[in-house]
């Protein structure tokens, strides 16, 4: 009988130490995933309806072009008018930095004018400030490559 129970009890110490739970995502991972979510769905697919989703009313548009109105509203409508002129967008990103709330990204557009359906190809970075789940802040540079 002894026999058995130590087998036994091995294998239950075993089974038990491996249904022990996974530590869960930090803020930063979380808002790492947010970001990239962000550019699948609303810059590649160009889903404009999921802004409200990602971005905060009061998103503050560091970069913004000229004349473009801050807050949600003013966003939604230079990210749409913006892309918008792209038939086709593709996006690698190439690298994504999160430091608690501050997430940095280098990615790689791939995009086709509407226009002229002449491709381009270049690099831009992102900076994204995130509070309570939603950015408030965004910077971009590197868009010389697109005429802007």
């Amino acid at each position: 009988m002894k026999l058995l129970i130590a087998p036994l009890l091995s294998l239950a110490f075993i089974a038990c130490e491996q249904k022990q739970e996974q530590p869960a995502p930090s803020v930063a991972e979380k808002n790492k995933e947010m970001v990239k979510r962000a550019y699948s769905e609303v810059v590649a697919r160009q889903n404009y309806s999921l802004i409200d989703s990602f971005f905060a009313t009061n998103i503050f548009d560091h970069s913004a072009f000229e004349g473009q109105q801050q807050g949600l509203a003013g966003f939604k409508k230079a990210v749409s008018e913006f892309l918008g002129t792209f038939s086709h967008i593709e996006i690698t990103i190439e690298a994504i930095i999160a430091e608690g709330d501050l997430i940095s990204t280098r990615e790689i557009w791939k995009v086709t004018r509407v226009s002229d359906k002449k491709e381009l190809t270049g690099q831009t970075m992102h900076w994204f400030l995130v509070k309570d789940g939603k950015i408030t802040d965004e910077w971009s540079k590197g868009w010389e490559w697109v005429g802007v």
